[in-house]
C-alpha cells in the first residue's frame, strides 16, 4: 500500500490491514556511472518495499531520496543534505509515521553509503521515550548470489545494480552508454586500509568515477533473480517485525532504567 496512493478513510483501514508496520525506502540522488539514472538507489529501494508490502501488507512511504551520499558531490547532479539535516528530518518522519498509527517502522536502505547513518539513527532514537519502534532492514544477499553474476567486482553501477534495473525500470537504463571499459579500485586508501584507517575520502580513494567493476554483461534475467530474493528477504522481516513483541518491551524497560540508573551488582 502506497501512502500517496491511499485516501484519508482508506490510510485508516489500511494502517489496521497492516497491523501498524509502515516501510521507508530511503535512497538518494547521486551519479551511477554514465548509464544509470541519478535515483537508482531510491527507485530500487522504493519498489522492493512496493513489492514486498504486496506480499505482506505495509503501509511504504513515498520515494525517499534524503540518505548520506556526500562522497558522489564531485560529479553532476548530486544532491547531499547536511548531516544533522538528514538526521533530524528522517527522525521527523519516522514522528509523523508513529502519530499516524505506524508503530513499527523499518528503514529500507538502497544505498550502501546509507550504512552508517541508518543503525546510527535507529540506535539515537533512544534518546526520548518512543511510541515506536524502528527497525533498520539488515537484508543479506542470498546464498548463490554471486553465480548469478558474471563479474566479481560490484558495488555501485555495476553488473548487479544495472541487471537490477533493467528488471525495475528498463526504459531508465542507457546500456549504449556504458562505459567501454570496466574500472576496478584505485586502491589509493589501501595503505591506510591495511592498518585499519577509514578516511572522509575512502570511497573517492577507490572509485572516483561512481563506477565499480564492468557492467556490460548486465541482463534483465539476472537483476529480475537478484530483484526478487530482496523482496522475499523483505517480506521474511515484514513477517518477523509483526510478530516482535519483544523490542518494544526492551525499550520501556531501558528507558525506565536510564532515568534512575542502578547497578545490577551487589554491592558488598
Amino acid at each position: 500500500m502506497r501512502w500517496e496512493n491511499l485516501t484519508v478513510p482508506d490510510f485508516e483501514k489500511a494502517v489496521a490491514q497492516c497491523q501498524g508496520v509502515g516501510v521507508i525506502p530511503v535512497g538518494v540522488i547521486e551519479p551511477h556511472a554514465s548509464h544509470l539514472p541519478l535515483g537508482t538507489d531510491m527507485l530500487a529501494a522504493h519498489w522492493t518495499a512496493c513489492q514486498a508490502a504486496a506480499q505482506e501488507p505495509a503501509i511504504v512511504f513515498p520515494a525517499y531520496p534524503w540518505g548520506i551520499n556526500h562522497e558522489g558531490a564531485h560529479l553532476p547532479g548530486a544532491v547531499v543534505l547536511r548531516r544533522e539535516l538528514a538526521f533530524a528530518l528522517l527522525e521527523n518522519l519516522c514522528d509523523e509515521m508513529g502519530r499516524n498509527g505506524l508503530k513499527k517502522i523499518v528503514l529500507l536502505s538502497g544505498h550502501g553509503g546509507n550504512r552508517h547513518f541508518l543503525p546510527l539513527l535507529v540506535q539515537t532514537l533512544m534518546e526520548k521515550a518512543r511510541q515506536y519502534c524502528v527497525y533498520y532492514a539488515q537484508l543479506p544477499y542470498f546464498e548463490g548470489a554471486k553465480e548469478v553474476l558474471e563479474t566479481k567486482e560490484t558495488g555501485h553501477a555495476c553488473e548487479a545494480e544495472t541487471s537490477t534495473m533493467l528488471h525495475i525500470a528498463p526504459e531508465l537504463v542507457k546500456m549504449e552508454e556504458v562505459p567501454p571499459q570496466p574500472f576496478t579500485s584505485l586502491k589509493r586508501n589501501a595503505d591506510l586500509a591495511a592498518v585499519g584507517g577509514y578516511s572522509p575520502v575512502d570511497w573517492y580513494a577507490m572509485y572516483p568515477r561512481m563506477y565499480v567493476g564492468d557492467a556490460r554483461p548486465s541482463t534483465a534475467a539476472k537483476g529480475k533473480v537478484l530483484a526478487e530474493h530482496r523482496v522475499a528477504a523483505l517480506v521474511r522481516l515484514l513477517r518477523a517485525i509483526k510478530q516482535d513483541q519483544v523490542t518494544a518491551a526492551l525499550m520501556a524497560e531501558f528507558q525506565g532504567a536510564a532515568v534512575n540508573p542502578r547497578s545490577p551488582w551487589e554491592h558488598t
